[in-house]
């Protein structure tokens, strides 16, 4: 070992429970510093404790191999190689993961998880790392529950209005022009993500979901008195902004509570989008056929105002609001492969995420179907889809987040290419279409936030998130009125439709997995060419 390295050494004093740093020493002083110590160990009447910003339970390069056995200290005590220093401000993480006692442990997940140290790049140590529970934590997690229970259902349930729309107010319009107030709900909704986000990293959730909550129970109040065609464009876009505000906060705080289960907790929360898909056709479809429209639309508002209440209480952000970073900062996360092809995929498969919902009419149709069916296929998409919520999140941390993620994208096209596309089939095919793009679909939404976590430093996550749906909601602009336009233009089948959408999110799930695909492959070629290389020396050759 040269005299220039340098190692780190820890021992724990089990009276105090505390981390005490012994600083590295050159190799060439190492006899005169051990009686240096000796008599300052005499001197002082205990250790002097010190934290160290690079905790060793985060940094397991072990250092046998440079390290010589006479230099260890305490008959073999492990010695770990100081990483180098940082200079993107994550250089201070808090302590180490609970439930995570051995470095085995740790350096296993770490192996799995490579990108742990930067969710754990906290600089609040007096904070300390996500408590992973607690009646604060849960009470978060099931305020944001019903917030996305009754913000999304209501954005996923347009499907159903678009039906009550097209056969009562807006008979004279189109489908094409009818998916445009769709459109532009759901652009707004995932655009003004960015600005959410920025807001919420900077002074926490509580402004946001008071004024987003309000604004939400406005906007059906004032679709329960529209009647024509420029009043329902503006009152669904008031509820995009108002969905805008609620959406990031709400995924995102899940992250200042939970690491370990993070994909668990945000699962549980984008349920409630899921659950309440199922819910609110079925209630829309009672309440319109023994109600009048604005009685039934009061009742919904009202039902929305009671559940999104606690949530002014409840759901709050665990780290301390700070300065906003700078704008220059928002370029920082494009310099990542992983980032960028996330983003670049995931508009592909935003694209048309939301078509088959507001088009699932249309397949029953093209079927010539009846019966409950026919009246709840949009339930039974989202019976699907809650499904996939509720599963995905404890199939991500058991097989892996990107794994499943990307798993979901793949399920979501073949779903589509399979069952959406052919017509005339059987009901029961086109119930398994339903519910097998409705599980799919609903696993990738929930695990977006997730999959950004898992690449994001935990300071920036509410950014990256923001940018992520900001992004992606420019193509989920165009996605459901270029569906409408190949619906008419098949004669009101979903066919083209369907062949638009599905290779579209194809195409999304291989950009979304391009830096992990170009990895194995350099991978390949190094240990090939390893390979290569004994042979050659086997031979006698030298190796290249």
């Amino acid at each position: 070992m040269s005299t220039g390295d340098t190692f780190l050494d820890e021992k724990i004093d089990p009276t105090t429970s505390t981390t005490t740093t012994i600083q590295p020493q050159p190799e060439s002083h190492t006899q005169q510093s051990k009686g240096k110590q000796r008599s300052q160990s005499q001197s002082q009447s205990r250790p002097r404790h010190e934290v160290d910003p690079f905790p060793i339970h985060l940094h397991l390069s072990r250092s046998h191999s440079h390290y010589p056995h006479h230099h260890q200290h305490h008959g073999g005590e492990e010695h770990l190689h100081r990483p180098p220093t940082r200079n993107d401000g994550l250089d201070n993480f808090p302590p180490p993961l609970p439930g995570f006692g051995h470095s085995e442990e740790l350096e296993r997940r770490l192996t799995r998880d490579p990108d742990l140290e930067r969710q754990m790049g906290v600089n609040d140590d007096a904070i300390g790392p996500p408590p992973e529970g607690g009646r604060e934590a849960w009470l978060c997690v099931a305020s944001a529950f019903f917030v996305l229970f009754c913000v999304f259902g209501f954005v996923t349930v347009f499907g159903q209005l678009k039906v009550y729309y097209l056969a009562n107010q807006l008979k004279e319009y189109s489908q094409s022009d009818v998916a445009w107030i769709a459109s532009l709900q759901t652009f707004i909704t995932f655009g003004g993500s960015i600005v959410a986000g920025r807001f919420f990293d900077s002074h926490g959730a509580r402004s946001l979901i008071m004024v987003g909550t309000s604004l939400s129970v406005a906007a059906i109040i004032a679709m329960a008195f529209c009647k024509e065609y420029y009043q329902f464009l503006l009152a669904h876009t008031l509820f995009g902004i108002s969905a805008s505000m609620l959406y990031s906060p709400s995924t995102a705080v899940v992250g200042h509570w939970f690491m370990r289960k993070r994909s668990t907790a945000v699962g549980i929360v984008v349920c409630g989008s899921g659950l309440s898909g199922v819910i609110y056709p079925i209630a829309l479809k009672r309440l319109f056929d023994e109600l009048n429209f604005r009685d039934a639309m009061l009742i919904i508002a009202g039902m929305n105002a009671i559940l999104m209440f606690p949530a002014w209480f409840f759901l709050k952000a665990r780290l301390p609001p700070r300065s906003p970073p700078p704008l220059k900062s928002l370029k920082g996360p494009w310099l990542e492969s992983k980032y960028t092809c996330l983003v670049l995929g995931s508009c592909l498969v935003m694209m048309n995420w939301l078509s088959p919902y507001f088009d699932a009419p249309t397949l029953i149709s093209s079927n010539n179907i009846t019966g409950p069916i026919a009246d709840y296929s949009i339930a039974i998409l989202q019976v699907g889809s809650f499904f996939g919520r509720a599963t995905s999140g404890i199939l991500a941390d058991t097989f892996g987040i990107w794994t499943v993620f990307v798993s979901s994208i793949l399920g979501s096209s073949i779903s589509i290419l399979a069952f959406w596309v052919a017509s005339p089939i059987p009901a029961g095919a086109v119930v398994v279409g339903l519910v097998g793009y409705g599980f799919a679909s609903g696993a990738w939404v929930t695990l977006v936030a997730a999959s950004t976590g898992a690449i994001s430093p935990t300071r920036e996550f509410g950014m990256r998130l923001g940018m992520l749906w900001t992004v992606t909601s420019i193509p989920s602009l165009i996605g459901p009125v270029i569906c409408g336009v190949l619906i008419s233009s098949s004669g009101g089948t979903f066919k083209s439709a369907g062949l638009f959408v599905g290779f579209t999110q194809f195409a999304g799930a291989f950009i979304t997995i391009a830096p992990r695909l170009l990895e194995i492959i350099r991978d390949f070629k190094q240990k090939r060419k390893g390979v290569k290389g004994k042979d050659n020396e086997k031979n006698g050759q030298p190796g290249l």
